[in-house]
């Protein structure tokens, strides 16, 4: 008697283990991924603020001088660091000067709420040899990381992680199915085909690698149940 079912242990294990994989995985990937993007905003600040303490000085004193020109010359001079995005200087919260140097594109707004971005950081500027805490700056200078070149990251780290990830998580179902499937579902489907048979089963027989767990009980209390 040829006997099928419907809906196979070996399909439904290995959709409940590729489930939960995935979202264990997920959930390490999405910690993964926040730490990745915030190490990389912490790289470009730090390149900013590198940039930023050669030009400080001279722009303080461009800016007492009120020479505009100068100014403009000292921060497009950061653009050589190649993550510059716009340099925002401000005087008595009103704009001095406000230079774009990236072309601007369109991002999408759960780009810009994920990574929290404009990625900027905001220098105040003191007269030199003035830098007590109580002193009022002249101004303060603020750049601000190309939001393209941080999108770019952002775009490339997810699809790399989520592609790696998923191979991941099938690799995983599908070696733990395949070990529910030796241990248990090929046993289950043996003793369910003979007591499905035409003829009459005496006894159920399972190999010496089941004979102390639930399978061996099973054989042992049929067995027991036809004497």
């Amino acid at each position: 008697m040829n006997m099928r079912v419907q809906r196979s242990l070996t399909l439904k294990s290995m959709v409940v283990f590729f489930m939960i994989t995935l979202l264990s995985l997920a959930l390490f990937l999405a910690i993964q991924f926040s730490y990745l993007v915030e190490q990389r905003k912490q790289d470009y600040l730090g390149q900013l603020s590198n940039a930023v303490v050669q030009i400080q000085k001279p722009l303080t004193d461009s800016l007492l001088s009120s020479d505009l020109n100068d100014v403009k010359r000292l921060l497009v001079s950061l653009k050589t660091s190649g993550i510059m995005g716009n340099a925002i200087v401000t005087v008595d919260d009103a704009t001095v000067m406000n230079l774009s140097f990236a072309t601007p594109k369109p991002i999408p707004k759960w780009a810009s709420y994920l990574v929290g971005m404009p990625v900027e950081m905001t220098v105040p500027l003191y007269a030199y040899g003035n830098v007590v805490l109580q002193a009022k700056p002249q101004g303060y200078l603020t750049l601000q990381v190309d939001p393209n070149r941080v999108y770019r990251f952002v775009l490339n780290t997810l699809a790399l992680m989520t592609t790696t990830y998923l191979l991941l998580v099938l690799i995983i179902a599908i070696g733990m199915t395949w070990c529910v499937s030796r241990m248990i579902v090929r046993p289950l489907r043996k003793m369910a085909v003979q007591l499905h048979s035409n003829n009459e089963v005496k006894q159920l027989v399972v190999s010496d690698y089941h004979h102390d767990d639930e399978l061996g009980l099973l054989a042992k209390g049929y067995n027991r149940q036809r004497k």
